[in-house]
């Protein structure tokens, strides 16, 4: 389900014009990092109430618990000039932490 409006013609032609404004200037890439993070949730789904099974087999067993069973957060980026290996967060991530 997408829940996004879509791009008028005015949008993309702003698109192309931001992509063919940076393509002439090649030497931007060399200073950018495109990162991203992800977490996982360690105990279970991430507050899914529904899962697939398959039928000729017993339900699943789900353990909940009050104050969650901890996660796991891992970090990794890419540039002009390779990949950066895969960081693992620990504990909480705030502002100061993420800098």
């Amino acid at each position: 389900m997408d829940n996004t409006l879509d791009l008028t013609p005015a949008h993309k032609l702003a698109r192309r014009t931001w992509a063919a404004q940076y393509l002439q200037t090649p030497d931007i890439w060399a200073s950018t990092i495109f990162s991203d993070e992800n977490k996982w949730n360690l105990d279970g789904p991430d507050g899914y109430q529904r899962y697939w099974r398959d039928i000729r087999r017993p339900a699943r067993r789900t353990i909940r618990r009050q104050n969650g069973g901890g996660s796991a957060m891992v970090w990794g980026g890419f540039s002009a000039t390779g990949k950066t290996k895969l960081v693992v967060l620990v504990g909480r991530q705030n502002s100061d932490d993420y800098v």
